[in-house]
């Protein structure tokens, strides 16, 4: 089944399943076997016998009807939940709910779901750069501001990718390792934190560091000597299930996917010493910045500033021709240090 396909069997399955349990005092089984109508998943619930259904389940839903014990099962095997979603009245419910929301946006940039094999493989598949490398124009205005000192670095990628998610529920992490990114969400799945993940290609400069050692063949030298990595990442975006599951995240980064030390030991690859994401409300420990959005045909450049430097950033690009918009976003304290000028 293709990705595409099997977000549409999700959506449609999320939409019967409420539209099928606003009345009952048991929506998560009764709910069931109009989820394995609409899937045309009949023949496959008839094929299960009791033993089968009692070794799927896993002991859940002991005290439920025949019926919608066997359509859970059915339900589970086709990958639409898991057993464990059975626990408490409603849970399931709750999590096609969520399914529909997602999907329901039809998003360019999904990948998949946290501890999906689909994802896994998705995030191994190359990207297309074509599209912003051949934006001249767009990259030489950015270029110009980077060689002027106007802003530290830039990242662009396609207009409005991120835009009308809901606020408060994801983080924007940006990577250039596809290696590290797989690594990532298998560890997110093996520490149970439920997302969504959104991946877009952006194209990245940011000036060199000398304490960053000897610059390697990513970094080119303007005109004015100043240095320059420049790069194909990832701008990812995870949309999580729970607002622990998203504080989760941090404390999983911290751990395992920001270097502290040059032997550190037990960390993912593609460790970085100041790993970045962003969220678009507050977020304990985290600190506010400027994101100045510049827009251009089907481009977007995001510009991570420091508050205080916002207003001489935009007045400095002010007549570009591109449309401006300065938000504020929430920053992981390791890339607030960046901006601030620090190593480590």
């Amino acid at each position: 089944m293709s990705r595409f396909t099997r977000y549409f069997v999700v959506l449609f399955s999320a939409w019967v399943g409420l539209a099928g349990c606003t009345a009952t005092s048991s929506p998560a089984a009764t709910a069931y076997p109009s989820f394995v109508d609409s899937l045309e998943l009949s023949e496959l619930a008839e094929s299960f016998d009791p033993a089968q259904v009692e070794s799927v389940l896993d002991g859940q839903m002991t005290a439920a009807l025949p019926e919608d014990r066997r359509s859970a099962a059915t339900l589970i095997v086709a990958g639409l939940i898991e057993s464990r979603d059975l626990a408490s009245e409603g849970a399931a419910v709750r999590k096609l709910s969520a399914f529909r929301a997602v999907e329901s946006r039809q998003h360019s940039a999904m990948f998949g779901k946290v501890g999906d094999a689909t994802l896994f493989r998705e995030l191994g598949m190359p990207l297309n750069y074509e599209a912003l490398l051949a934006a001249d124009d767009v990259l030489e205005v950015l270029g110009d501001a980077l060689a002027e000192g106007v802003i530290t670095g830039y990242d662009l990628r396609s207009a409005g990718v991120y835009d009308g998610f809901p606020p408060g529920e994801s983080f924007v992490y940006s990577h250039s390792d596809p290696v590290h990114l797989r690594q990532l969400t298998a560890l997110l799945a093996r520490e149970g934190i439920d997302a969504w993940v959104h991946v877009t290609p952006k194209v990245s400069a940011f000036l060199h560091r000398a304490e960053w050692g000897t610059p390697g063949s990513n970094v080119a030298t303007l005109a004015n000597g100043a240095r320059v990595v420049q790069g194909q990442e990832m701008a990812v975006l995870f949309q999580f299930g729970s607002a622990d599951d998203r504080g989760r995240f941090h404390d999983v980064v911290t751990r395992y996917a920001k270097r502290d030390s040059d032997d550190e030991q037990g960390l993912i690859a593609g460790a970085w010493w100041q790993p970045f994401y962003y969220t678009d409300r507050e977020f304990s420990g985290f600190r506010p910045i400027s994101l100045v959005v510049l827009t251009a045909g089907g481009h977007e450049a995001t510009l991570t500033v420091l508050p205080d430097r916002a207003q001489s950033v935009i007045d400095a690009v002010d007549d570009s021709g591109w449309q401006i918009r300065h938000d504020q976003v929430w920053v992981n304290p390791a890339f607030y240090r960046f901006l601030e000028g620090g190593y480590k």
